[in-house]
């Protein structure tokens, strides 16, 4: 996977395994800046590209000394691909050894062409000894990177405790539609309503809407009431 994720370890579950440091991208880094720097520098010294159509595959080619390596336009460009291909993947750990596979072979292969075809590499870049110790050095050291792990670190993480629940019989009186809080103490709380409280009343209303049935009805409940109260004065 080319996300970082932690990882439990398998002998104990109460630690986690989480990546750490890449050693692939420090030295990506390093060698893409000195091929890149080398490649700058040297174009200031040659920049004479052959033709391929004249010089491809096997033609012979010659260079400028250059801090004792011989090189022309195509030396040059090979060090600062290969310099800019490190540089790129040193981002990123899984990226960083894929470019130094890919360069470190490039740059053996190089070497090995060089060694040999004669003085340059298929009659392009040209290349006297130190050239090749250089191509062959750069490109073993990167096929080397391309082995490095990332460092990892263990961390123990505490067990999560489990609550249980609370039984049913002591979960808090709700009132009013409302649960009372924590703090509140149980003798204070309200009771809760009893189902006389909660009935609905019944309201009749009289108007002139009623019926001449209901209305006879309600005339007469309501005589009866003012005797039963006159009846009861002292």
């Amino acid at each position: 996977m080319l996300l970082r994720r932690r990882r439990p370890d398998y002998d104990d579950p109460d630690v986690v395994v989480e990546p750490g440091t890449s050693l692939a991208k420090g030295p990506a880094l390093l060698a893409g800046s000195i091929l890149v720097a080398f490649g700058l520098a040297s174009l200031l010294k040659n920049s004479d590209f052959p033709k391929v159509s004249s010089s491809f595959p096997d033609g012979t080619v010659q260079g400028t000394n250059f801090l004792g390596i011989e090189v022309n336009g195509w030396t040059a460009f090979f060090s600062i691909t290969a310099g800019a291909l490190l540089m790129f993947g040193a981002a990123q750990h899984h990226l960083a050894k894929f470019m130094s596979l890919l360069v470190g072979l490039a740059l053996a292969a190089c070497a090995a062409i060089a060694i040999i075809d004669g003085d340059d590499v298929l009659g392009l870049a040209a290349a006297n000894t130190w050239t090749k110790v250089g191509f062959a050095v750069a490109g073993g050291a990167m096929l080397v990177n391309a082995l490095m792990p990332r460092t990892t670190r263990r961390r123990r993480v505490e067990p999560a405790v489990a609550v249980d629940p609370a039984p049913a019989d002591e979960a808090p009186t709700v009132v009013g539609g409302r649960r009372p809080a924590e703090d509140t103490p149980t003798s204070v709380r309200e009771p809760a309503p009893t189902a006389e409280a909660e009935a609905p009343t019944t309201v009749h209303r009289r108007g002139r809407f009623l019926r001449g049935r209901d209305r006879k009805a309600a005339t007469a409940a309501d005589a009866d009431a003012d005797q039963t109260t006159v009846s009861e004065r002292p």
